[in-house]
């Protein structure tokens, strides 16, 4: 089978590489390329400097020897998901000159953008055979290096079966092993929670030569004074003994004294507490003695017999219960009445909103209500404003009248007379011009349309002559007729055909028949070709006839050939839009407007040259929409 996909190295490439292993040097490879090749799959090229039609260069992700064959290159790039929407179909593989070492074809793939609903991280690699692999440099920019799952997955199996596992050192990371050894002076193990305990409960045993405070451990000085104030001395057995005696003849904190012994105790007042003679009695103003539950009781049952503070009478209990007036508070009678003068009622709900309706449908005071106000009524005037808030009045006529009477626009238009039944107005709404076949579709609220349309001019008679007995000079082709007609568009859309103007007549042949164009039942007959000439002379092209339409333009006829003494070339036929070419020793012109007819050709100098007349202008079609 045919390999397809393959990679090579450049003219460029190759001789780099055979310099660099001549030489000794080395050949860096730092960028990789991707490119559509213009939508082609390309075959690489040795001579290639660049690739076809590259879509991205960005530095190498990886770049390594083939472990399974010592004289292949893996070169490997990856794009990531936020970069893309082109095809790859070429790779190209740079060095840090920027040349191209080696370009490869790939299967075509589509790097699509996030914006398009789909990303993905991809992959590309180059599989590179050289003759020396020593001569280049695997080296690659660690800021650039996103690391695949396989290179992963790799470096993790070639770790587990290697046994390049370094022991740690002093100036290297490394394995190492547990020491439970106090005493060890190794620099390549390390300590266990173990013999850091043994070190740390031994130091913390250790006392330093400093006196010790109430902030810190120390040397002490021992002292059996009772009344010191040192802070810097502890107490000996004989000192503690004399304030434990001193203590023991003492009073203990609990005990008691008889009443007899008590002496200086105040009498309670308002503002000092103390002792506090007892009173039964429920009338006294003392304000020394305190109640007996006695006279609590005896004031509890007076109370009980009282009404509560809080109770209620029926209204019939009420005396005196002054009237409400403009001046005194008191009851009030409500009232309904919306016409009452009373000053002693109150007004219901009902009444205030009886009042506000009434209000609220009046028109408030103002200037402008002033001025209408202050003109004398009459039939048959109508009030108008001739100044701010100043007014006169006017005669108001039938039509007026009718006018006003009328419950829509549509109707005051239709009263009018400016539009019909349907509600056509003639207010234009947009032009559509077709200069090619398509579709027309009508504006939303188009009532009716205007179609101007033309069909295609023929093409100018050619020519070839070697003498004056032969035709030399081509007649000019016809102009397409034109339409103007005025239609109700009754379909949601219409198909617009336009036609093509008429080929010119090559060597001594008749130009071409120009195309109709139709637009519904509308068409534009195209232009007839012009004819070559015969010895002396032959007819222009006729101009297109329309048999439909509401106005009807026959196109211009192309202008006569002539040939013998007198040599006549053809102008093309006049359109509706526009002359036609002009006859043209090199060949005719091409019609000028749309719909024009093409130009004759002619030869004059008997050259024998085959003459091509003028191609006839293309039809055109506008659509004029009115509301």
């Amino acid at each position: 089978m045919t390999v397809k996909y393959y990679a090579i190295l450049t003219n460029q490439g190759a001789a780099r590489l055979a310099n660099a292993t001549m030489l000794g040097s080395k050949l860096n490879l730092t960028q990789m390329a991707v490119g559509d090749a213009n939508g082609v799959l390309p075959t690489p090229d040795p001579a290639q400097t660049k690739l076809i039609n590259q879509k991205r260069i960005a530095p190498l992700n990886l770049l390594s020897v083939d472990p399974n064959n010592q004289s292949q290159i893996i070169a490997e790039q990856i794009i990531p998901e936020n970069e893309g929407g082109f095809w790859i179909r070429e790779i190209g593989l740079y060095d840090d000159e920027g040349v191209l070492i080696a370009v490869a074809n790939c299967p075509e793939t589509y790097k699509p953008q996030l914006q398009e609903g789909s990303g993905r991280t991809q992959t590309i690699r180059m599989i590179l055979v050289v003759t020396n692999t020593e001569a280049i440099t695997l080296k690659i920019d660690p800021s650039v290096v996103l690391a695949t799952r396989k290179y992963v997955d790799d470096k993790i199996s070639e770790h587990e079966q290697s046994r390049r596992h370094p022991d740690a050192s002093l100036t290297a990371k490394g394995f190492t092993q547990l020491s439970s050894a106090t005493n060890s002076t190794s620099e390549t193990l390390a300590a266990t929670p173990k013999a850091v305990k043994i070190a740390y409960d031994l130091a913390n045993g250790k006392y330093t030569a400093q006196d010790a405070t109430t902030a810190r451990k120390g040397l002490v000085q021992l002292s059996s004074a009772t009344s010191s104030t040192s802070e810097t001395q502890a107490a000996t057995p004989k000192a503690v003994k004399a304030a434990y005696d001193l203590a023991a003849g003492k009073a203990p904190v609990s005990h008691t004294h008889p009443w007899s012994q008590i002496t200086d105790v105040p009498a309670a007042s308002l503002t000092v507490k103390g002792t506090v003679q007892l009173s039964s009695a429920t009338n006294s103003t003392s304000e020394t003695q305190a109640a007996t539950p006695k006279a609590v009781k005896a004031a509890y049952d007076l109370a009980a017999g009282k009404a509560p503070v809080s109770h209620t009478h029926p209204w019939s209990q009420i005396t005196d219960v002054p009237a409400a007036s403009l001046t005194v508070k008191g009851t009030v009678q409500l009232s309904s009445a919306t016409n009452s003068t009373s000053e002693t009622q109150a007004a219901t709900p009902k009444a205030v909103k009886a009042v506000y309706d009434l209000a609220n449908g009046k028109q408030p005071a103002d200037a402008t209500l002033t001025a209408l106000a202050g003109l004398a009524t009459a039939a048959d005037k109508l009030p108008y404003f001739t100044g701010n808030d100043t007014a006169s009045l006017t005669t108001l006529t039938n039509v007026g009248r009718n006018i006003l009477a009328k419950a829509s626009t549509q109707a005051v238009i239709q009263y009018l007379g400016l539009s019909d039944a349907s509600g056509y107005v003639g207010r234009w709404l947009n032009t559509r011009v077709f200069t090619s076949s398509g579709t027309y579709t009508p504006t939303p609220g188009t009532k009716r349309i205007r179609v101007t349309i033309t069909g295609g001019g023929g093409g100018g008679g050619g020519c070839k002559a070697a003498s004056n007995n032969e035709t030399f000079f081509g007649a000019g082709g016809g102009a397409g007729g034109t339409i103007i007609s005025i239609m109700t568009p009754t379909q949601n859309s219409y198909p617009v055909t336009i036609g093509a103007g008429g080929a010119g007549g090559v060597s001594a042949t008749n130009g071409t028949r120009g195309g109709n164009s139709v637009f519904a039942s509308l068409i534009a007959p195209g232009g007839e070709g012009g004819g070559k000439v015969g010895v002396t002379n032959t007819n222009g092209g006729n101009g297109g006839v329309p048999s439909t339409g509401d106005i009807r333009i026959t196109g211009g006829d192309g202008g006569d050939g002539q040939s013998g003494n007198i040599g006549v070339s053809g102008e093309g036929g006049t359109s509706y839009w526009g002359g036609g070419g002009r006859a043209g020793a090199g060949g005719g012109v091409i019609g000028k407007a749309y719909g024009s007819g093409g130009g004759g050709a002619y030869d004059a100098g008997y050259s024998g040259t085959s003459m091509t007349g003028g191609k006839g202008a293309s039809g055109i079609c506008i659509i004029e929409e009115f509301a």
